[in-house]
């Protein structure tokens, strides 16, 4: 159900699983991207509202008076900030706006394919090297519509933001086996583009691990065994024949790794 709320905080603060605090700016809380492996998924409360957080511009504009300009600020993570509803409410390109009038670092992240990016290149273009697109390409629905990589939308929005000038990171995160071919993947992405690539990290027993389980064998019943492996028996050999493959290219960069190397 959708809801329209009124919030008393723009920013959220995460502690991911390689230190650090990592401040977040959501415009909704919920997605409509439909991810299966998703981590935000082990919140049992999540997602099961959209709400619209209707006044968050205004929040974040008092919010930010203060914001050390050296830290990055990251917006999306229990939303995509470019799903579909942001083109009616906006939200996104509101919190954008208010970055951008602070000349203050920010990192979007999303895996939506709608294109809608582009609407909002008039305040991002200006922010120079202040504005990073981290662009998901694990997006099922896209992965299932196409055979030819360069037709893919989201490699196509990552190669045209990036020839404009905007500053791109693309994420194969996860990548799923028998899915996503990872060296057609990174041929059809531009050579400048840095590539981030991590394997599925799900637990047993846990809701994202019996969502990508269940969709699995429906989607994809000949991989089924494959997934079995990743899942309980923490076996990915095409992670790590990419890991081998890959591991020694400046580009290409792997999440969560003690270093860019096979050694």
């Amino acid at each position: 159900m959708l809801k329209e709320i009124f919030v008393k905080s723009a920013m959220t603060y995460e502690y991911p699983p390689d230190g650090g605090t990592v401040p977040i700016i959501d415009p909704y809380d919920g997605c409509t991207i439909g991810c299966p492996y998703c981590f935000q998924l082990e919140d049992e409360t999540w997602n099961t509202d959209l709400n619209v957080k209707v006044n968050i511009s205004d929040v974040l504009q008092k919010e930010l008076i203060q914001w050390n300009k050296e830290d990055t600020v990251y917006l999306g993570s229990k939303c995509d900030p470019y799903m579909e509803i942001e083109r009616k409410y906006q939200l996104t390109r509101k919190c954008l706006l208010e970055l951008s009038k602070l000349n203050l670092k920010c990192m979007v992240t999303t895996k939506a394919g709608s294109k809608l990016i582009f609407r909002d290149i008039d305040v991002i273009k200006p922010m120079g090297n202040k504005f990073t697109l981290l662009l998901g390409l694990s997006n099922l629905q896209q992965l299932s519509e196409i055979d030819d990589y360069t037709l893919m939308s989201n490699i196509q929005t990552a190669n045209q933001l990036h020839r404009m000038g905007i500053t791109v990171w693309v994420f194969i995160t996860p990548i799923l086996p028998g899915i996503t071919d990872i060296d057609s993947m990174i041929s059809a992405i531009d050579q400048d583009i840095p590539v981030f690539l991590d394997k599925v990290r799900l637990k047993r027993n846990t809701r994202p691990a019996l969502r990508l389980e269940s969709f699995i064998g429906n989607h994809y019943p000949h991989l089924i065994k494959t997934y079995k492996d990743i899942i309980y028996n923490n076996k990915d050999v095409y992670y790590e024949d990419i890991k081998e493959k890959w591991g020694k290219t400046e580009r290409v960069k792997f999440v969560f790794e003690s270093s860019n190397s096979t050694d």
